[in-house]
């Protein structure tokens, strides 16, 4: 079978920006995505669930140019101001048009 090169980028976020990042991610080119919910600790030290509750991770499988045009959005919008990290992995997928 035939595969071809895309991208998974996974956002973890604080539960509230649930519904405003699966808006961003399918306005910006992303045909689905996966979301759960998780818990952990990052670079701060801390976490933000025991007051907000667990956090999102949101993975979808996108082409180049969505990729860098979510990332760019996260950039401008969230990462400044709200508990979101980002991430880009490669992957091959089959049914690429599904992508």
């Amino acid at each position: 079978m035939q595969t071809v090169d895309r991208h998974l980028l996974t956002i973890i976020a604080e539960s509230l920006l649930e519904h405003r990042l699966i808006d961003d991610v399918k306005r910006l080119g992303a045909r689905g995505y996966s979301i759960a919910q998780v818990r952990g600790e990052g670079a701060t030290g801390w976490t933000i669930e025991s007051w907000e509750g667990q956090s999102v991770r949101l993975d979808t499988v996108v082409t180049d140019a969505v990729a860098d045009a979510i990332l760019d959005h996260l950039s401008a919008h969230y990462f400044e101001h709200y508990a979101v990290v980002a991430w880009i992995t490669p992957v091959r997928v089959a049914r690429p048009e599904r992508y």
